[in-house]
Formats: structure tokens, sequence, C-alpha cells
């Protein structure tokens, strides 16, 4: 494909993971039988330890002898990013609960976004000229403001339906979930900012005949290991504080809650990995737009599942309006990181 070609490819690629990234936690709706940390167990096993082991091991087994396997230190110092990601999406349920859905989400996605989007430039894995740092701060204000008007409309539903999103016990309370969701969105963003700081390994994997699709699973793998880790101590301790592990085996619908948990962790992975071969196609400047793009691009798939089950139901006018108008914002910001190439 021409250079244009293959940067219009790259985009579209970066929809499809934002739309799998922005579905993945629509399986867990209906299971009622398992709880948070079940549910949460199985999806980190299967989208950050089975999946991406299992398609490297079956498909491109050279990355992890002759790429992740010739380069420990390169792979260690990958996962140290995951690890920080893995830390982030704890942290991220806890801000949940101090603050609510609308207010976390606008939190940790805009810090994710913004770092995550500039952590690849800081670290020199990507560069862009005068004009598209301008079309990055266009489409991130863009962006930023359409999250904040997500987290109002949200607020303002959650209020017409009867629904608390806010608990407000106490100022130290509000300002330790603040904090908490603040720390959330910095060791989140670290999840692309490790894909860039890994980007020899990839070089590498391709140097060595691997397709730009399987290649980026030379940095997913350790960086995944990293937040495997984490995800799969704490759900752990949980379960074995609670004497729940019975609940893996016994129980109201099992096999389904393991299949839905799986099917979070396939539409995650998928998500990312596709997003890994966007990159591919556009380029390192992709690392920049196109995890800002994915976001966006997540936000407007999760709204729209919002819709389709239900969530806006009896909410009022006005929040619904304001739904729109993010949704609209979103749209737009797409397309303005999504038409900037920039330099890299």
């Amino acid at each position: 494909m021409t250079g244009s070609a293959n940067y219009v490819a790259g985009f579209l690629a970066m929809l499809v993971a934002g739309v799998s990234n922005g579905s993945f936690a629509v399986p867990a709706k209906r299971i009622t039988a398992w709880k948070w940390e079940h549910i949460w167990l199985v999806y980190s096993l299967s989208a950050m330890g089975i999946l991406p082991f299992g398609l490297a091991s079956f498909l491109a087994p050279g990355v992890l002898i002759d790429v992740i396997g010739q380069n420990i230190l390169s792979a260690v110092q990958v996962s140290a990013f995951g690890i920080s990601f893995g830390i982030g999406a704890l942290l991220f349920g806890l801000s949940l609960a101090r603050l609510g859905i609308a207010i976390s989400n606008a939190m940790v996605n805009g810090i994710c976004v913004l770092l995550g989007s500039m952590g690849p430039l800081v670290i020199g894995a990507a560069e862009l000229d005068s004009r598209g740092k301008n079309a990055l701060f266009a489409g991130l204000l863009t962006l930023s403001i359409s999250i904040v008007l997500c987290a109002v409309a949200s607020m303002a539903r959650d209020k017409a339906q009867g629904a608390v999103t806010l608990r407000t016990t106490s100022l130290k309370s509000s300002l330790v979930g603040i904090l908490i969701a603040t720390t959330s969105g910095i060791l989140s963003s670290m999840l692309n900012t490790g894909f860039a700081f890994g980007g020899p390994l990839i070089e590498k994997a391709t140097a060595l005949g691997h397709s730009p699709l399987f290649s980026s699973l030379a940095v997913w793998v350790p960086v995944l290991l990293g937040g495997l880790i984490i995800n799969v101590t704490y759900t752990s301790f949980l379960i074995h504080r609670r004497r729940s592990w019975q609940l893996f085996w016994n129980g109201e619908h099992v096999k389904t809650c393991w299949a839905r948990c799986f099917a979070m962790g396939f539409l995650w992975f998928s998500a990312i990995f596709i997003y890994g071969y966007g990159v591919s196609l556009v380029g390192s400047v992709g690392l920049v737009y196109g995890f800002a793009a994915i976001t966006a691009a997540s936000i407007l798939a999760s709204d729209a599942w919002g819709a389709v089950t239900g969530e806006w139901h009896n909410s009022g006018r006005n929040p619904k309006l304001m739904m729109l108008a993010s949704t609209i914002l979103l749209l737009v910001s797409f397309l303005i990181l999504a038409s900037q190439k920039g330099r890299a």
C-alpha cells in the first residue's frame, strides 16, 4: 500500500480497536453469580496472560525465543511500565467507590489520554512538527471537553434516576478520591508509554522476519506480564480473604460466567493488539495521535452500549442533550486526530 493508504488503514484499525476497547466490559453486565474480584481475575488471566502468550507461542514463537529471550533487560524494563499500568487499573476501581462512575471516568480518562499521548514525545519515540503539535492540542482539547460533558451528563442522568454518584461523607474522603483518580490516570497512561519505549524490541522482531501484526507481541507480552502480576495478585488476595474460591466451580451459571469473562479479555486484548498493528501502519506518530484517537473511539463505543442497554432511560431531556453534544465532540476529536500526519 502507499503511504496515504497505510495511514488511512492504520486509523481504521485504531477505530476498530477503540470500538473493541469500549465494548470489553459489556459481557460483565449480565454476571451476577460472581463478585468483581472473580470477574477481574479471569479477565486479567485471559487478556494479559493466556491470549498474548498463547498467540506468541503458536503463531510467533520466535518473538518469545529470539527477541524477548535474547533481550531480557529490555523486556524487564518494559514490564515495569506494565506494573505501573496494573496499579493504575486497580486504583481506578478504588476511585469508583469514592467518586462515582462519571467523575472517575472523566478524571482517569482525561489524565490518561493526555499523558499517554505525550509520553512517546517525552521519551523521544515520536516527533511532531509545529502543525502536528497544534493538531494534537486541538484534538486533545476537544476530547477533554467531551469527557467533561460526558461526566456532567452522567451525573445529571443518575440524579434524575435517583442514583447516588458521589459519596460526600466528608471533604477529606472526596480529596482522597481525587488523589486516587489522579494517580490512576497517571499510572494507566504507562501502557502506551511502555509500548512506545519497547519500540526497539518490535524493530528486532521485524528484522527477524516477523510480520508487523505479530512483531508488536515483542512488547505486549512483557508489558502485559507486568499488569498481569499486579491484577492477579490483588484479586487472588481478595478471593482468598473472602474465602470464595468455590464460586469458580460451584454455583449458578458457572460456565456462562467463565465464557463472559474470557470474552471480556478477548475484546480488550484484541483492542490493544489491533492498536499495535495500526501504529505499525501509521508510523511512530500513531503512538501520539493514535492513542488519543482510540480513546475517543472507545468512549464513543461505551456511550453507544450505554444507550443500547437502557442506561439513559428516564434520564430527562437535558442529560441526553449534553450526552449528544459530548458524542459530537468525540467524533470531531477523532477526525481531527485522524486527519493529521504530523512528522515522525
